[in-house]
């Protein structure tokens, strides 16, 4: 087995070594990471602050980083792991926060049972819907619907098989058509 052979089993290293490739990622990308990191974390400004961070490290680190499948999945990976080190930080330090000022940071809303279902109304309650998913679910949910990764892109970021990744989706799928079930049941939609 030569070198070549060795780095192709163990992943290539970066293929971001310009700053004309680093700009062709950096603007396909950017926009899904932040959507991505707000879907996480539900805090605009840092999901901003954490891609940010993520594209520092991916340049600073660009001649060390190999990727094992491809580079989307990596960034996706490197953003999961930032907002989860945010949530944990934000949570600890929310343990001293009276439950008044927790209540405000979480920006709930209610709506009416006679509330007429609008295209504007559905998409609300189907943003609720993925909000109410167990979170490995919504995550995996997110990164297929919204941000179109495969299930084996999906099972990296989050870590998982592929088979759980797949698994965790059809879950979504099924809860999210028995809540739409519901509403139609409720309010006689077609």
């Amino acid at each position: 087995m030569d070198s070549q052979d060795e780095a192709s089993s163990a992943g290539d290293v970066l293929q971001v070594q310009t700053r004309e490739d680093f700009s062709a990622v950096f603007r396909d990308l950017y926009a899904p990471l932040v959507r991505y990191a707000r879907g996480l974390s539900s805090d605009g400004v840092s999901a901003r602050d954490v891609v940010q961070e993520v594209f520092t490290s991916l340049w600073e680190d660009r001649s060390e980083i190999v990727v094992r499948s491809s580079l989307e999945a990596l960034l996706y990976t490197m953003v999961r792991n930032r907002v989860l080190n945010a949530n944990r930080n934000r949570k600890n330090r929310a343990e001293n926060a009276s439950p008044r000022d927790i209540e405000d940071q979480k920006g709930l809303g209610t709506t009416s049972a006679d509330e007429s279902v609008t295209a504007k109304h559905l998409r609300q309650r189907l943003s609720a819907w993925i909000d109410d998913l167990p979170p490995r679910r919504r995550e995996a949910f997110i990164l297929s619907r919204y941000h179109g990764l495969s299930h084996e892109e999906i099972a990296q970021v989050m870590n998982v098989s592929r088979r759980t990744a797949s698994t965790h989706v059809m879950h979504a799928l099924q809860d999210l058509r028995r809540q739409l079930d519901a509403l139609r049941n409720e309010d006689d939609l077609p």
